[in-house]
């Protein structure tokens, strides 16, 4: 039906906008508070407070994107990118 194939494609934009977006919101405020040249405190202050930035506009891209496939794909490859880098510059490999 329809109907049913919309609502699904409409769940799978709410689920990669709410999951994806902290997904992705976290591993950019864990480096972002990494790479910072300022005192680690003020980073991750600044960090924290920039991630409701951050949610926000990856919550509108869920949605302004006509390409289902390219908002999955771009949000799932920048949160390992993301997630990547932070372990390799923190040695934890």
């Amino acid at each position: 039906c329809v109907g049913c194939v919309w609502l699904v494609l409409v769940f799978l934009r709410f689920f990669i906008a709410i999951i994806g977006g902290y997904a992705f919101t976290s591993a950019s405020t864990a480096l972002l508070s990494f790479v910072l040249p300022i005192a680690k405190q003020d980073a991750v202050l600044f960090s924290v407070s920039i991630s409701i930035l951050i949610y926000a506009v990856v919550f509108i891209y869920a949605f302004s994107v006509k390409s289902l496939r390219k908002v999955w794909i771009s949000i799932l490859l920048s949160t390992g990118a993301f997630i990547g880098l932070l372990v390799l510059l923190k040695g934890w490999v």
